[in-house]
C-alpha cells in the first residue's frame, strides 16, 4: 500500500454529461461487468481523538492499492483483478465489482497529516485519522 500526503485542496469539476453517466453506469452495473471504475463500501466513524475509515476491499492485495490525502479530501484507489479462467462458458450470477476502484472521502475536520495508520486486514482496510485539536 503506497500513502502520500498533498498538501493542497482537492477539487474535481463534475459536467451535468458526467452525472448522467454516473446515473446510467450505477443502473446497469447490476446487469452487466463493468468495466468503469467502482467505489468500495466505506464507513467513516469519528471520535474524540480520530476519524477512522473502514473500507471493504476483500480480494486487494496492498501492493494493488495506494492512499493520498490532501488537505480535504482521502482518496484510496487500486484495482481488484478478476479470477476467471479460461475454461469458463458461462456466468450464472455477477455480484462482485472488479477492476479498477476509487473512493474518495470527505475530511470534514483537521487532521495531523503525519500521524496517518493504515491497517488491511481480512479484507476491511482501516485508516485511521489524528484529529488536531
Amino acid at each position: 500500500m503506497r500513502y502520500r500526503y498533498i498538501a493542497y485542496k482537492y477539487s474535481r469539476k463534475t459536467t451535468t454529461d458526467s452525472a448522467l453517466q454516473n446515473m446510467w453506469e450505477s443502473l446497469g452495473s447490476w446487469a452487466l461487468p463493468s468495466a468503469t471504475v467502482w467505489r468500495p463500501p466505506t464507513d467513516v466513524y469519528e471520535t474524540r481523538e480520530n476519524l477512522l475509515i473502514l473500507m471493504e476491499l476483500a480480494g486487494v492485495t496492498e501492493e494493488d492499492m495506494s492512499v493520498t490525502l490532501f488537505s480535504d479530501l482521502l482518496v484510496v484507489e487500486g484495482a481488484r483483478a478478476q479470477p476467471v479462467s479460461a475454461e469458463m462458458n458461462a456466468c450464472h450470477q455477477l455480484g462482485i465489482k472488479y477492476g479498477e476502484f476509487r473512493s474518495e472521502i470527505f475530511i470534514p475536520v483537521p487532521v495531523d497529516h503525519d500521524n496517518v495508520i493504515a491497517d488491511y486486514q481480512n479484507g476491511l482496510l482501516t485508516i485511521t485519522l489524528k484529529k488536531i485539536p
